[in-house]
């Protein structure tokens, strides 16, 4: 699932999340230099109780307690494959040839000197595998997608960041590792889609700035981005007119296509309504067309993806909820449960949508959603389906698998043990930083990123001196913030305006800065108290 930039806070200021060396972190010059099986669902049905069992006068009735007994629970067609390392959180990325993972968050693994930052692993004989060939440089990266053959055809697209910003990366598996193809600061990639014998991805920006086309491999694909309007709502990523940066007529979030070569990418329109930019087979130019939201309530812990429907001509727009594009029209289908939201969803090669939601599995073929259950009732984290058919799910602190070409070589018997109690708590989802605006409660101007040298209570002579005088930032908070491992200075301020005027007086008058207003709330580490009128710290 590529969510919606997964996996991302003020030090992602990424997708974050949520698809590769980052560039280093750029130092403001106050600073020392310091990623359905044909079969179905699969879950074998049993029989309900006998509506005549215990019934008064029937023949050989049933006693009482007996046929007070719950009728067994559906069995499940998922056995398990491969346990998973404690405290490791997985994505799954079935390519042709093997089940690969990624791992979500810093990791100390079996071996390791230190905690690796995004380790990519794959199924072996029962085991996950960590090689060191497969280890992602850099300080966070988070693993959107993987795709290809493996072991000598992959290719890889993850979000980075620099500190301050996103970067959108792609990587190609070489004999000693993965080789970085591209690295573009405050970019991320939105989805990646096959078109011909083409790979090709769709890059956006993670505040403001142009969308492009990356082919990752085959021959380039020619396709024009709607540009925004010279004038009107569409002038910068603000709705406001707050940014004067101009760029595309729908911000992506999403892409995809369908069987039959459609692009589709998902976003927001001008008016911040949903909407589907569509290139269709041997067009280069695209249409818009408006669509229903896919869920009613925000929800940025999903994945948001676009996915190969049944028919040629026909997609998955999964956001929290799922809508169907069929026929050139987009309709909202009912959600898989009453309320339930759709945290993620991977498609089958016959167009099968699975989809996890509330930690259940659920899948749809036709007009009808179909539960499928799992062993011991466990709680799923993640599905992917691979291009055999084979339905993989991590659940319970295993890996589990239905269906596809063939079986892999899985544990020992009984060597799996499933966590049936509650699943652990999970770690709070990175999604990629809102940018600040007159409708952010609490807008953030980050003005600094530390360096590993720069110590604790440094006290950022430069930004003291651009103050100097200034007393009308006296209602501005100036902080030290921690997000991800990283240090920032920022200030809270209260409006948006003086928002503004901060970022552009730092901006002016420290060489080499580079201020971003953001909508966060970060963990604050300590508080700076300034007097503006000296320049310097209050006692």
């Amino acid at each position: 699932m590529i969510g919606r930039r997964t996996w991302w806070g003020l030090g992602g200021l990424v997708m974050a999340m949520a698809g590769c060396g980052p560039a280093p972190a750029p130092q403001a010059a106050d600073g020392p230099r310091a990623e359905a099986a044909t079969q179905g669902p699969g879950a074998a049905r049993t029989a309900g109780t006998s509506s005549t069992a215990g019934a008064p006068g029937a023949a050989g009735g049933v006693k009482a307690d007996e046929a007070a007994k719950p009728a067994p629970p559906p069995k499940s067609a998922f056995a398990p494959v491969a346990q998973i390392p404690e405290e490791v959180e997985l994505r799954l990325h079935p390519v042709e040839g093997a089940l690969l993972v990624s791992t979500s968050n810093l990791t100390m693994l079996e071996g390791e000197q230190e905690a690796v930052a995004a380790a990519v692993g794959v199924l072996k004989d029962g085991k996950i595998e960590f090689p060191k060939r497969l280890h992602l440089p850099g300080w966070w990266v988070s693993v959107i997608g993987v795709h290809g053959r493996y072991p000598d055809q992959l290719d890889l697209i993850a979000t980075g960041t620099t500190g301050r910003t996103g970067v959108a990366e792609h990587y190609a598996l070489g004999p000693k590792g993965w080789v970085q193809r591209v690295s573009d600061a405050g970019q991320w990639f939105t989805g990646v889609a096959s078109m011909g014998s083409s790979l090709v991805g769709l890059v956006g920006p993670t505040m403001i700035g142009p969308s492009r086309f990356v082919t990752l491999r085959g021959p380039r694909v020619g396709l024009t981005i709607t540009p925004a309007p010279r004038k009107g709502e569409c002038r910068g990523f603000d709705f406001e007119g707050a940014s004067r940066y101009s760029e595309t007529e729908v911000r992506p979030e999403a892409f995809g296509a369908t069987r039959d070569g459609t692009a589709l990418s998902y976003g927001l329109d001008c008016k911040g309504e949903s909407a589907l930019e569509i290139w269709k087979p041997g067009e280069r130019r695209s249409t818009i067309l408006p669509i229903p939201a896919p869920f009613d309530e925000k929800a940025d812990d999903v994945r948001k993806l676009i996915l190969p429907g049944p028919g040629d001509g026909e997609a998955w727009i999964v956001d929290g909820g799922v809508l169907r594009y069929q026929g050139g029209e987009v309709k909202k289908i009912d959600p898989p449960a009453k309320g339930a939201r759709v945290l993620t969803a991977s498609a089958a090669p016959d167009g099968t949508l699975w989809a996890l939601a509330d930690g259940a599995l659920f899948a749809r073929k036709g007009d009808a959603w179909e539960q499928a259950p799992l062993p011991d009732g466990v709680k799923a984290r993640d599905v992917a389906v691979g291009s055999d058919g084979a339905v993989w799910v991590a659940a319970g602190g295993a890996i589990l698998k239905h269906g596809g070409a063939g079986e892999a070589a899985g544990a020992a018997p009984g060597s799996i043990q499933l966590q049936k109690g509650p699943p652990p708590k999970p770690r709070e989802n990175r999604t990629l930083p809102r940018p600040g605006g007159p409708k952010c409660p609490q807008n953030l101007v980050v003005l600094y990123t530390f360096s590993k040298t720069a110590p604790d209570d440094y006290d950022f002579p430069l930004t003291r001196k651009a103050l100097k005088g200034r007393t009308e930032f006296s209602p501005a908070r100036f902080v030290v913030t921690r997000d991800m491992g990283q240090r920032f200075f920022a200030a809270f301020v209260p409006t948006w305006d003086l928002a503004k005027k901060l970022e552009e007086r730092i901006k002016t008058d420290v060489q080499g800065s580079t201020p971003q207003i953001v909508c966060a709330t970060p963990e604050v580490v300590r508080e700076l108290k300034l007097d503006l009128k000296t320049g310097e710290v209050a006692k």
